[in-house]
């Protein structure tokens, strides 16, 4: 996509860009090609189901509450129209959506970094996401960061027609509003970034200039600005025409925010939680190195290349932070912008061994010269044993799931410890051999998997316990549950152990001890008219003759 804007740098872009590009984009594919063994996790799941029962008419809140934005429920519904109810299409979906990603960022990283270090980031990107497994694939973070980045591409174009890129910048930014509502933290990176020149700050100046003249930005900026409040307006007008707006309301404006504050006010040391995930999924190497980036640019006079990359990290960051809660996935948002920054130092500590190398050569210091390079040697190797371990476990994963995908999902080795995917594996089995499509089936579970890959529908909303057994639920939701199961009661009722989440619940029940315990009037309606058929890993089936 060619810049109205002058490239930052074109003087550090390789000649061979393109096969640089290649290259980096098989790598990529070649390292997250394991990733189709992936299963579906638990949020997946959910967005699979109700895109699945969206394609059917229904309506999102009003007839399916989940308390995400709405962005995600239909990007899952083409999903599932392209793929069906195959296990592997998330997995399918994160490979095509790390090429996707990659092809930008080594487009964003070589426009103020150069070559060089547009590979170094591609190659940290897609490893770091790989590391992160299947329980990050797929996330609504993950389709943020790619729709503000494509945003930021389309804002920086030009020609005559450049206020179609400002319209096209302005929707999918909106669309990525709708999937978090934190991609607002990414703003300046498409309405101011594209148009300022960093130049200056390597000239002693503590500002950028604008590239073009005020008046000229403001109108672009006014374009833009429209088409973000249409895409807003747009989703706003369909809830209310489909008669779900009062639900979404309810869930969006009410229930999330009080959700997000009992995150943050119920946590001992907020803080030291934020420090603590931040270092795991960040690693202080990764902060560290973001900030030498900028002092080394400042030393070497490199500013106008790194200050731009850096304060779209540390836009990332401020989207991460607006977030009550920190899960692995949440770190989406600012992994392609520090990667870059990993790319830029990768390149700048090269530039220093071989200025180092030369200066020993230049003085006859021969030995100190290869040992130098020894050093450099070894600083590329250090990653390279648990890339080569992690790798050769990726192949293992591959060749058992072509073997059988089932077994395999049954006992994936790197199941999260509330997935029971052994379980809830056998109730499928057990529900395609003992019901039919048309018998209702409940689950007292946080496991929509089974619903999405039996075809079996809940006779209410709640797709998911989670919004009727955490402290944030409203008191009218466990009733409304009840007048449900009273007026359509399903032929089965699944009551899942050991799926307590305590992060989102601010409670340590798993979900059968919170029916014993907390909840008497279902407790009554599952003791009163069912039995129980089956009992498989952390899940019991009831019947109703």
């Amino acid at each position: 996509m060619k810049s109205g804007l002058p490239d930052s740098h074109p003087s550090i872009v390789s000649s061979h860009s393109r096969q640089w590009l290649g290259l980096s984009l098989l790598f990529v594919l070649l390292r997250t090609f394991p990733s189709i063994t992936y299963p579906i996790a638990r949020d997946q799941a959910t967005f699979c189901f109700i895109g699945q029962r969206l394609l059917e008419g229904k309506r999102l809140y009003l007839d399916l509450w989940d308390n995400k934005p709405p962005g995600i429920f239909y990007i899952y519904a083409l999903i599932v129209k392209v793929f069906g109810t195959a296990m592997w299409s998330v997995g399918v979906v994160d490979i095509v959506w790390l090429l996707v990603i990659s092809f930008f960022i080594f487009e964003l990283t070589e426009r103020f970094l150069g070559t060089a270090a547009a590979v170094i980031a591609v190659t940290f990107h897609a490893t770091w996401r790989v590391w992160m497994g299947y329980w990050d694939a797929a996330q609504p973070e993950n389709f943020l960061v790619l729709f503000v980045i494509v945003a930021y591409f389309l804002s920086s174009s030009g020609g005559r027609t450049r206020w179609i890129y400002d319209v096209l910048s302005g929707l999918l930014f909106g669309a990525a509003f709708w999937l978090k509502y934190n991609a607002l933290a990414f703003v300046p990176l498409v309405v101011l970034v594209p148009y300022l020149d960093f130049g200056p700050l390597d000239e002693g100046s503590p500002l950028p200039r604008l590239r073009l003249p005020g008046r000229e930005w403001v109108i672009h900026v006014g374009v833009w600005a429209a088409a973000f409040a249409v895409a807003v307006a747009a989703v706003l007008t369909y809830f209310w025409w489909v008669d779900a707006w009062p639900a979404m309301e309810e869930v969006q404006f009410k229930v999330l925010p009080r959700y997000n504050a009992m995150a943050i006010g119920r946590s001992q040391d907020y803080w030291a939680l934020v420090t603590s995930h931040a270092n795991r999924y960040l690693g202080p190497s990764t902060c560290i190195a973001a900030l030498a980036a900028i002092i080394v640019a400042r030393r070497t006079k490199t500013l106008a290349q790194a200050v731009p990359v850096f304060l779209a990290a540390l836009m990332g960051t401020v989207s991460l932070a607006m977030q009550a809660r920190l899960p692995s996935y949440a770190f989406e948002t600012c992994y392609p912008f520090f990667a870059m920054l990993w790319g830029y130092l990768g390149v700048k500590v090269f530039e220093g061994i071989r200025f180092i190398a030369r200066w020993c050569s230049g003085r006859g210091w021969r030995i100190a010269t290869v040992l130098v390079w020894l050093v450099f040697a070894n600083l590329i190797y250090l990653p390279l044993p648990n890339e080569a371990v992690q790798l050769k476990l990726c192949v293992n994963d591959l060749r058992e799931w072509r073997k059988d995908r089932n077994a395999f999902y049954a006992n994936y080795p790197w199941a999260h410890p509330i997935s029971h995917y052994g379980g809830q594996m056998q109730v499928i089995q057990y529900l395609g051999e003992h019901s039919t499509p048309q018998e209702g089936v409940f689950i007292w579970g946080s496991e929509p998997l089974i619903y999405f890959l039996s075809k079996r529908n809940p006779p209410t909303r709640f797709v998911s316990n989670l919004g009727l057994m955490s402290l944030w639920t409203p008191p009218t939701w466990r009733p409304e549950l009840m007048r449900d199961l009273d007026a359509s009661p399903p032929r089965y009722i699944i009551v899942e152990r050991g799926d307590q989440v305590p992060m989102i619940s601010f409670h340590f029940l798993d979900s059968e001890e919170y029916l014993q315990q907390r909840f008497p009037s279902l407790l009554r309606f599952v003791t009163s008219h069912y039995q129980k058929v089956a009992d498989f890993q952390a899940f019991a089936i009831y019947r109703h003759d």
